[in-house]
């Protein structure tokens, strides 16, 4: 196994990226959270596991995945929902080499690890115990500045989370930049969403 990437869902917010093994795996989780297409969305949406032989190959599902750059060195991804019954908390991402596919014992064991990660993450911060686990799922900067770049376009625009969330996976898209990428510059360079019919945005005064 080459690279792993988690994603999990909170409320109106959609995707957020949690962790990952590498840049190439952060950056894939990333790409698939400003498109809003990719295994591991299709994963959650369906309930049910996604695989794909060569996330670079143009593919009818996400046309628009394999043009990013990370693409190229992704290979084979496999993403399977993180759920219990009917609750479902986010996906785990497996990148493989091009072409590799998981064999039947290599799948048994990357669901059993889905069931372990599904687990630990609903069980942490249940009790009022130290958990041990608290430093490793502490959200990473990046995710913590998209939760409040889009608290500031809720306030500036006026609109509901979801609508300032898209906005800005709108402006990454057209810019060819990622989502945290864009969530620091609204965050630290003044970066404003701005209303408007063409979707302007405009640095603040």
């Amino acid at each position: 196994m080459k690279r792993v990437g988690i994603s999990v869902i909170s409320g109106d917010d959609g995707h957020e990226f949690l962790c990952a093994s590498d840049d190439v795996a952060e950056r894939m989780e990333w790409s698939q959270i400003a498109l809003g297409q990719g295994p591991s969305v299709e994963a959650f949406a369906v309930a049910g596991p996604i695989s794909t032989p060569d996330v670079a190959m143009p593919d009818t599902r996400w046309p628009l995945l394999a043009l990013e750059a990370a693409a190229a060195r992704a290979g084979s991804v496999h993403a399977l929902p993180l759920q219990l019954g009917a609750i479902r908390v986010g996906v785990l991402s497996l990148y493989l080499d091009a072409g590799s596919k998981l064999k039947a014992r290599d799948f048994g064991d990357a669901v059993a690890i889905a069931d372990l990660v599904t687990s630990l993450l609903l069980a942490s911060g249940t009790t009022d115990d130290p958990d041990p686990l608290d430093q490793w799922w502490v959200q990473p900067r990046s995710s913590r500045e998209i939760h409040q770049a889009t608290g500031m376009v809720v306030a500036q625009l006026g609109v509901r989370a979801r609508e300032a969330y898209a906005r800005l996976q709108g402006y990454a898209f057209a810019n060819a930049l990622g989502l945290d990428e864009v969530a620091a510059q609204v965050v630290h360079r003044g970066l404003r969403i701005d209303r408007g019919p063409d979707g302007d945005q405009t640095p603040a005064s």
